[in-house]
């Protein structure tokens, strides 16, 4: 049986069995304490019951003990706050009581039609509805949301525990697809919430490239390549491979006989080829032959980055508002452009769209890898000024729109820096 009682804040207590605690969250957590806080807030702005939730706790009454089914940090904001009695529905039975508990749980998300929860809300919800170990489907129904996320988020929750609970789904789903790599998950699940999907990025990347790396490593142990794990005497660097460079790898392995051993390099992201030094060959001179080699992978390996950072965001282009008004404007400056409205007579209108921004990713303009990795190894070279000033005023773009730079692309950057105003830089 079920009322709506108003009951005294002193008799209600956290819902236990056998001295074991029912509720799934740690309300002591600095999480659930920021939420509690929030909360507290907010029941001073009920009017129509002032120091109360808008939600009615649910509450299991046993003789004259109400235990707490569903509402324990509304229970305590309301203590925080002084709240001495509250409207509750009140339950004498305990199986009736957790049933209206997972009912709450899925009512509260699905008012996301009527009242659009915050990211965080929602999160919350089917935290809540995972919590209770409501099946999956059921989940899904009601945070309109596929399957599949929904058991990426509980393997989430599972790993990160109550940080889960300011987490967004999106960040949870996130969360899931680095199982494995514990750092990753880590740098994810700490940083501040503006940064995670710069950094899940970034592992996302990392993965990548050490998977490709691997079947690089494969490929060359096939074609009789003996593999490393440091550099022996009287070898230097004689190719790097970048990992997205498996079919130049292709094409190395069937054409080359003089590099017999190789090595992972840029900690697992590069693969590296290792030649006899020239007989008399000046030890330093080779070292920043390797470091140049070892460079100009790396800055290739950029390139792809880059093109696909532009790639993930061009269908939401208020997610790169600076680099999307950049490369628009590149593609509108292209003389194929203006050749067209000589032709025709007529100026077409500047604006911002998807193709745009393709066209004038196409369109850019960027030093040679090899240049500028020869340069910064102390090969010489030159860098054009325009080109330089065109690819730095790229990179500070997307940086300000949220892409972080490599360090061997904030090396370039110097290189830019000093080329665009007519020298060269190291």
């Amino acid at each position: 049986m079920q009322t709506m009682e108003m009951v005294d804040i002193r008799d209600v207590h956290p819902y236990e069995v056998d001295g074991e605690r029912m509720n799934p969250r740690d309300v002591g957590s600095p999480e659930c304490r920021e939420y509690i806080s929030q909360l507290a807030g907010q029941f001073g702005r009920n009017r129509l019951n002032p120091g109360q939730p808008r939600m009615r706790p649910i509450l299991y009454r046993d003789g004259g003990i109400y235990w707490i089914v569903d509402g324990e940090c509304r229970v305590e904001a309301m203590r925080s706050i002084g709240t001495a009695r509250f409207w509750a529905d009140v339950y004498d039975d305990a199986g009736e009581a957790e049933l209206a508990r997972q009912e709450a749980a899925k009512a509260m998300v699905e008012t996301d039609a009527k009242r659009a929860l915050a990211p965080e809300e929602l999160s919350r919800g089917v935290q809540t509805m995972l919590a209770l170990d409501l099946p999956d489907e059921d989940v899904a129904a009601a945070a309109r949301i596929d399957a599949p996320t929904v058991r990426r988020v509980r393997r989430a929750s599972r790993a990160v525990r109550d940080a889960a609970y300011d987490m967004t789904l999106d960040r949870l789903a996130a969360i899931a697809d680095l199982e494995g790599d514990p750092e990753a998950v880590a740098e994810v699940r700490d940083c501040p919430p503006s940064e995670w999907r710069r950094r899940y990025e970034a592992a996302v990347a990392r993965r990548d490239a050490r998977a490709a790396v691997g079947r690089m490593l494969r490929a060359a142990r096939d074609a009789g390549v003996r593999v490393v794990d440091a550099r022996p005497e009287g070898l230097v660097a004689e190719r790097t491979f970048a990992a997205f460079d498996e079919g130049r790898l292709a094409s190395y392995l069937a054409s080359e006989g003089r590099c017999e051993v190789a090595m992972e390099t840029g900690g697992g992201t590069t693969l590296t080829f290792l030649a006899p030094a020239d007989e008399g060959a000046d030890e330093e001179r080779a070292r920043a032959a390797e470091e140049r080699s070892e460079l100009e992978a790396a800055l290739r390996e950029d390139e792809a980055r880059r093109l696909r950072w532009v790639g993930e965001r061009i269908h939401d282009l208020g997610s790169m508002r600076r680099t999307a008004a950049l490369l628009t404007r590149r593609a509108h400056e292209h003389y194929s452009v203006s050749a067209f409205e000589a032709e025709v007579g007529t100026t077409l209108v500047r604006q911002t769209t998807e193709l745009s921004v393709a066209l004038g990713m196409e369109h850019r303009s960027w030093p040679h890898p090899w240049t500028v990795s020869s340069l910064l190894a102390g090969f010489g070279g030159h860098l054009q000024p325009e080109s330089c000033a065109d690819a730095l005023e790229l990179l500070e773009a997307m940086e300000a729109d949220g892409y972080e730079p490599s360090e061997s692309e904030r090396r370039a950057a110097e290189a830019f820096r000093a080329g665009a105003k007519g020298g060269d830089g190291e």
